[in-house]
């Protein structure tokens, strides 16, 4: 038996980077150094070996109980013994039993074991080559989870920037699972009149990654003009106590006149404390307007705001994760310069009350107000801590201990700020959680510039490891993957959006979930309330759930809630012709990816569809040869539940001289969608006008000639969101037949929806056409055109190549001289990246060795099942399913 440390194999059994894993095995590994015996005992008393080891050897036990293992390799006994039936319980089953009931992986093949210790062996202490569409799926069971609000948020742009701006700060909430924040007024200068306010509206359009509103802020001279900023701002803060700003406000008579000059509809956050805040309330109660206290602290404040509660006082109130899992009792070890806070930390009653009181706190809120290590140790130390990195996984620390329900940390995290400060809803975004991961906050924040935490070396459970936020991967495993500017100003989102009140659809269970039940809570957690069920007291009560696999008998019914209803117009793609990318906006991309990935999960799991479009019938008229397309629509309309009828140029009334308009209007006539192949560029547009007049049914054009491709151009996308997590800030080259691919010409016109960089490379002749080129550089997207593949692959994340098209050329001659000019192989790809893919529509001829097919870079044959998904969610939401009419 040993005990072999010196392991870190990441994204093989745990991805958790420069953790030192250990496996336990009774197979002699020769090649490993540092081997530890342990004891195979699990009482003192059933062991022979003595104590007086100095406790070098260790039981075996305590490791498991520990969790001081991050690996079980226990193998079968020699000799067959594996195999006899046995009248007592082996240690090998206590060890597999103990193994299974603390979570630690196990191994117990032979082969696996042999397999598994070999690859660490070749690998050593080097990070192992990954392949990304699988390395990243994890066997833990991730929690769906809405993205949270932070209302209360100090970014210190404009003026202080060496502590904090837009850029970190916005980066640092998305590590915290916090997909909008908003921003406090009291920078330099501070946010008080329409100067300052467009100032500050700049600078975080320029440098915010997710989504933000901005405070305005209450002065002595203000309250008659501050008020026509009311639409645009968060809310209007007034500073009623000494923190770290110059906006104090002693004299009533100004608290009055901005409580009278606020609008009513409006939402207004006071900092008071003690009798400021006994006062500001009364004064609110006797003009009858709401107001929000921030970062309540005292056991007398909470009691107070109760009491209004009970006399039906128009207030709310927040807390900060500073005031409830820190005390004066932590005073000494965090350090004179570091305890600084306003409120300050109070006492462990003071900090009992407020968790006594959970139901009068409406929000939590981190009040992040991050100052360097340097200006925290010195002689007048500023007050304030960073904490949006850190606020989840205290909270969801307090869920699992039980402290808290998983149903209160989202009322207070997510429903109730979006109540009370009238946010609107982030369509498409969520993150994922790890209920079950242990682990330390660490000393140094990994985004905030602040870089100190006041919870260092506190011990929590529960992480935050994906963050979508409008259907883009924001965040992953460590990494914030969306550049600065993509956040946006959900204040300037009335027109985009139907009403603040719009309810996420049902989440669908998605591959990586394990338990059957995490998805079912988060939907029940998002419901009204209602209709809301009982309060869950924890997050790991298993349950009911409706069968959906093979056996059971709902069809699918379940997966038609979960089509987006009731969008807006410019979203809705029901009864849609499908003729152009440009038709396409973000929002209707990011419908058509969710649905698409919802029913990739259901065909996973062998769930079925047949209810999405059961009685449907689609027209596949294909006037050129397909593989790909016309079989993968046909696919996706058989897994909904729809039929397929058929025709072609060559088998059909074509031969007589039917012409193409009254062909389609023929078969439009026998079914509800109609999808057309045509090889003259326009022919589908032309014959989309002319049904339009006859039968009115959607057309969908599966490519015409050299002009469009709408339906592939989608599914490339959504492949590169599969594969790599996220569009924007990569850099695709489109290589080969660029002039006449169609694919190609509809995947560039829809990248410039994203940020991204463009590079072309072709033969002499085949460059992209001049149209599609200055339509791409109308969007501000970079392109460049190369000669070279070689000169291109190593900044190159995404590599499409398009085959030569033999049949659009006029001679034999012209086409074996484009022929050949850039093929991918093994040895090319030498000079890419690792993580980086390969991607073509097609067939191929000659331009990707096969070769090259087993590379993981290879992503050409999962993108073409990639197509069957996206098509079955362009057809569900084309003919309208769970469209409100």
């Amino acid at each position: 038996m040993e005990l072999a440390q010196d392991f870190t194999f990441q994204k093989v059994m745990e991805p958790v980077r420069g953790i030192e894993h250990r496996i336990f095995s009774d197979y002699n590994i020769k090649t490993l150094s540092k081997v530890e015996a342990v004891q195979w005992t699990f009482e003192a008393s059933s062991t022979n070996v003595s104590d007086d080891s100095g406790g070098e050897l260790r039981h075996l036990s305590e490791f498991l109980a520990k969790k001081q293992f991050d690996l079980i390799i226990n193998l079968p006994m020699r000799g067959g013994g594996a195999r006899r039936v046995s009248s007592f319980m082996t240690h090998g089953y206590r060890t597999r039993r103990l193994a299974v009931d603390y979570s630690i992986p196990l191994v117990t093949d032979v082969k696996c074991a042999k397999l598994l210790i070999e690859a660490m062996r070749l690998i050593g202490c080097r990070e192992p080559p990954m392949k990304t569409h699988t390395d990243c799926i994890s066997s833990r069971s991730l929690l769906k989870l809405p993205g949270f609000i932070d209302v209360h948020v100090h970014v210190r742009e404009p003026g202080a920037t060496h502590k904090e701006d837009y850029d970190t700060c916005t980066a640092a909430a998305l590590s915290g699972g916090v997909t909008m924040i908003c921003a406090m007024p009291n920078t330099n200068p501070p946010i008080v009149d329409k100067e300052s306010f467009k100032l500050v509206s700049d600078l975080a359009k320029e440098h915010a990654r997710c989504d933000y509103a901005l405070y305005v802020g209450a002065t002595s001279d203000n309250a008659e003009t501050i008020c026509s900023l009311a639409p645009n701002a968060a809310a209007l803060k007034m500073y009623l106590n000494d923190t770290f700003t110059t906006m104090k406000l002693t004299d009533m008579t100004i608290w009055e006149k901005h409580l009278q000059c606020w609008p009513k509809n409006g939402v207004l956050c006071v900092h008071a404390e003690k009798q400021s805040m006994a006062a500001v309330i009364l004064l609110a109660s006797l003009l009858d307007r709401p107001i929000h206290i921030c970062h309540v602290a005292r056991k007398e404040e909470i009691l107070m705001i109760a009491l209004a509660k009970q006399r039906r006082v128009k207030v709310t109130c927040e807390v900060c994760p500073h005031h409830l899992f820190l005390s004066t009792n932590d005073l000494e070890k965090l350090g004179p310069g570091h305890c600084e806070v306003r409120p300050v930390l109070c006492s462990p009653e003071d900090q009992q009350a407020l968790w006594e009181n959970l139901d009068v706190i409406d929000v939590f809120a981190t009040d992040h107000a991050p100052h360097t290590v340097e200006e925290k140790s010195s002689k007048n130390p500023p007050p304030g801590y960073p904490g949006i990195e850190t606020i989840l996984p205290l909270l969801l620390t307090a869920v699992n201990e039980g402290r808290l329900t998983l149903d209160e940390l989202i009322d207070k995290f997510h429903r109730n700020p979006k109540r009370i400060f009238h946010l609107p809803e982030q369509m498409s975004t969520y993150i994922e959680v790890d209920m079950n991961e242990e682990w330390t906050i660490p000393a140094t924040t990994q985004f905030s510039k602040a870089k100190w935490t006041p919870f260092a070396g506190k011990k929590v459970k529960g992480r935050v490891h994906r963050v979508v936020l409008r259907g883009e991967v924001a965040y992953v495993e460590g990494e914030v993957l969306v550049q600065p500017g993509f956040g946006q100003n959900v204040r300037e989102w009335h027109s985009k959006y139907l009403s603040p009140a719009q309810v996420e659809p049902p989440v669908i269970k998605e591959p990586f979930d394990t338990d059957g039940r995490t998805n079912d809570i988060f939907t029940q957690l998002l419901s009204d309330d209602k209709h809301k069920q009982q309060p869950l007291q924890r997050p790991h009560s298993p349950a009911v759930r409706p069968r959906l696999d093979s056996v059971g008998t709902s069809h699918g019914r379940e997966i038609v809630n979960a089509i987006p209803t009731g969008l807006p117009p410019t979203r809705s793609l029901a009864g849609k012709d499908i003729l152009s990318v440009d038709m396409f906006t973000k929002d209707m991309l990011n419908d058509i990816f969710n649905l698409a990935q919802t029913f990739k999960a259901y065909v996973v799991k062998g769930r079925p569809l047949d209810e999405v479009l059961r009685g449907k019938i689609m027209a596949a008229i294909f006037y050129e040869v397909s593989t790909r397309t016309q079989n993968s629509f046909t696919a996706a309309m058989q897994r909904l539940g729809g039929r397929v009828i058929s025709m072609d140029g060559s088998t059909s009334s074509v031969k007589k001289g039917e012409t193409l308009e009254d062909s389609v209007a023929i078969m439009a006539g026998y079914a509800d969608v109609v999808v057309l192949r045509h090889p003259q560029p326009g022919a589908v547009a032309r014959a989309a006008h002319h049904l339009k007049g006859v039968v009115k049914r959607p057309l969908i054009n599966a490519g015409d000639g050299v002009g469009e491709h709408p339906s592939q151009a989608l599914l490339d996308v959504f492949t590169i969101r599969e594969e790599i997590g996220t569009v924007n800030g990569l850099t695709i080259t489109l290589v080969g037949d660029l002039k006449h691919g169609r694919t190609v010409h509809s995947l560039a016109r829809l990248l410039t929806l994203y940020v991204v960089n463009l590079i072309y490379v072709s033969p002499k002749g085949l460059e992209m056409p001049k149209e599609i080129m200055d339509f791409v550089a109308s969007k501000g997207i970079s392109q460049k055109v190369f000669n070279s593949l070689e000169e291109v692959l190593p900044q190159t994340d995404v590599l499409y190549m398009t085959r030569i098209q033999h049949e659009r050329f006029k001679s034999e001659e012209e086409y074996k001289a484009a022929c050949g000019k850039f093929v991918v192989t093994p040895k090319l790809m030498t000079r890419a990246q690792r993580r980086m893919i390969v991607m073509h529509p097609l067939p191929r001829i000659d331009e990707i060795s096969t070769d090259f097919d087993s590379d993981p870079r290879a992503a050409y044959f999962r993108q073409a099942e990639y197509g069957m998904f996206v098509r079955m969610a362009l057809l569900a939401l084309v003919c309208g399913r769970g469209q409100q009419h």
